[in-house]
Formats: C-alpha cells, structure tokens, sequence
C-alpha cells in the first residue's frame, strides 16, 4: 500500500519521479554487448534505396516478429497490424495496448529488468519526451519521413508523427447559432459564455502549448478570465463531446475535432469551429533503443510513415489527421494551413508547472 505521502503525489509527480528513477537505472540496465536498434539500421543508411530494403526484409524474415506497444485505440491498432500482414505476411505481431503513462512504465521497467521486449511504441507528447529523456529509445531517419510536414517529427529522428487529433471548438446548433459560434480565443472570454461551456480537467499539455507560444503573462491574464466564466470542468473529451450534444453545455473550446464531427454524422446538433492556432495532439512512432526485432521495426516503420502506408486509412476511413497531403478525408473540416502541435521538446521539461497553473487557475485538482 502506498505511505501517505505518495498518495498525494500528483499525476505529473508521480510520472516524473518514475522518469527520474528510469533514467537512474536505465544505464546499468542496458546489454554491454551488441549493437543498439539504431545502430543496427545506421549501418544500412549509406546503401542504395532498392538494396537498403532487401536487406531490411531480409533481415525481418530471420526475425519474423514485431513487438509493439501503444496507446492507439484497440480496434484502429488492429486495422493498422490488419493492412501490415496484407504486405508483409512473414512478421508476427504482437502488442500491448494502454494508456501513454501505462505504456511508458511497461517499458522503463522493463528495461530496469534487463527485458528488452518492445521493438516499436506509440506515445502521447509528455511521455515521448520521458522516454527519449531516460534513454529508452533511439533515432531513426525513416526515409518515408519525407513528405511529412516537418512540425511533426523531431529532426533527429526519435519521433515521427503518424496521426494527430486537431482540436477544435464544438458547438450545440440548438443552443448556439453558427454565426454566434466564438471565432477567436477572445471570444470565449465574453461573459455571454458564464456557465455554458465545459473544459477538460487534465488538458495541461494544451495548455502548455499555449503557455509556449503566448508567453507567460499573456497565457495566465487569458487564461484566469478564462477561469471568471465559470466553465464546466469535466474528465474526459468524449464524456465532453457528449454533455454538448445532450446540450447541458453550449460549448466547448477544446474538443478533439473528429468526434463531434461523428456525432454530426450521426445527426446529432453538433457542430465545430476551428479557433487559431488550431492544436493539434500528434501520437509519434518511436523505436525502441534495445529492440529485440530491428529489421522487422524498420520494416513496419518504413511502412507505416509512407504515403501508402496506413495513413491513407487514418484519413479516409477513421476520421484522424495525418501529417501528409494527398488523402481524400473524411473529415476536410479539420485540415489547416497549419497547426499548433503539441511537441514534446516543449511540454515536457515544464510539464509538473503547466499542471500546477492549470490546476490553481480552475482550482479542480
């Protein structure tokens, strides 16, 4: 049983403190002999295109296995390991899905046990940088990077966006009129907006973007009249997007922009507005430093990054955004000329102050 002390510890806290002791031991946990991951495919880097393949299939036939770990949703990471077999029939998956915090304390800890398992994760932007920072994972310069808008992926190669989740303001057509709709993060600040809107209680990567991009005084002063106007705090972007369509809120500002445009589809009296900049909440793609399959990472990596990879099907079949032009989506209403990602270069060293603002401001934790 916890001691009392750890009970009060707060979410950032404790994902911190795990961090630090990863970080701690994850150096004497790491094999002496052998080559990394990403060492391994460096060596293939130089070759030309055509043979730097054959030598990754190769290579992935004597492996004949993926280990993956990750957050994506169980019935879209399916689809995704369904379209991967379909080309190359030869790898066995397997996979463990959670959440990202679940998902990072599976891999530290098994790196504190000298269990190198895992071969590719995806991860949330807070614990990207926890993992890059506790030396969990390596570079890998995909060249199916190409063509991907650069916001999206660090230029050393730890992380490459697959899909992302743009954020956008949900609106009940009931109760708000399309042209009283706010526009603006200014507009939300109208005290017309008292008591009719809801925010998430755990969006500090959100507001920590801002805080980056706004600068400190600007962020605060918003986000404490913010605050004056009494919004909703709730746990949860769909229980959010639900209470709007039910019309116990009128609005709410930070929405994951494919579900309530579902919800429309469905005929619910939903609708959106994209507030600028638009955020955008990227799942990255990482290799894991100590894979036990580094050919068959490679393989799906190279695969998944591609214009006819699986992104085709995030876009056109599943609603998500994609970091590449060129899909027929289902949902165009979320496309921007640019966006506000959340990086995890940014968030995460400031993460436990971003949760300790918001948390203060809206006085919910």
């Amino acid at each position: 049983m916890a001691d009392r002390n750890s009970s009060k510890l707060g979410n950032s806290e404790r994902f911190f403190l795990s961090l630090l002791l990863a970080a701690a031991f994850v150096s004497s946990a790491l094999p002496s002999y052998g080559k990394t991951a990403g060492e391994t495919l460096a060596d293939y880097r130089r070759l030309p295109q055509k043979e730097r393949e054959s030598k990754i299939v190769e290579g992935a036939k004597r492996e004949g296995k993926m280990i993956y770990y990750g957050t994506t949703a169980v019935d879209h990471i399916q689809r995704v390991f369904t379209e991967f077999k379909k080309k190359y029939p030869f790898i066995e998956v397997a996979d463990y899905r959670s959440g990202s915090v679940n998902v990072y304390n599976k891999i530290a800890t098994e790196a504190r046990a000298k269990r190198f398992e895992v071969d590719v994760v995806d991860l949330e932007p807070g614990e990207v940088y926890g993992v890059t920072k506790a030396g969990l994972v390596e570079p890998y310069l995909s060249p199916s990077r190409k063509g991907i808008a650069p916001e999206f992926m660090d230029k050393q190669g730890y992380w490459t966006t697959f899909y992302h989740l743009a954020v956008v303001l949900g609106f009940n057509t009931e109760k708000v009129k399309r042209d009283e709709a706010p526009k603006s993060y200014e507009d939300l600040l109208d005290p017309k907006w008292k008591g009719r809107m809801s925010l998430d209680q755990t969006d500090f990567h959100l507001f920590g973007t801002l805080f980056e991009y706004w600068g400190r005084e600007k962020t605060l002063s918003y986000f404490r009249r913010l605050a004056d106007n009494d919004p909703s705090m709730r746990r949860g972007k769909t229980l959010q997007a639900q209470i709007l369509g039910a019309g116990e809120v009128h609005i709410a500002p930070w929405l994951y922009g494919y579900r309530p445009l579902a919800m429309k589809r469905e005929g619910a009296p939903v609708d959106i507005s994209l507030l600028k900049p638009v955020l955008s909440v990227p799942t990255y793609l990482l290799l894991a430093k100590n894979a036990s399959h580094p050919h068959s990472a490679a393989l799906f990596l190279d695969w998944a990054l591609s214009q006819n990879g699986i992104m085709k099907v995030f876009a056109e079949e599943l609603g998500r955004g994609v970091p590449r032009t060129g899909y027929k989506d289902i949902f165009p209403e979320l496309n921007a000329a640019q966006y506000l990602v959340v990086e995890p270069t940014k968030i995460g060293p400031r993460y436990e102050e971003y949760e300790k603002l918001y948390c203060s401001i809206f006085k919910h934790c």
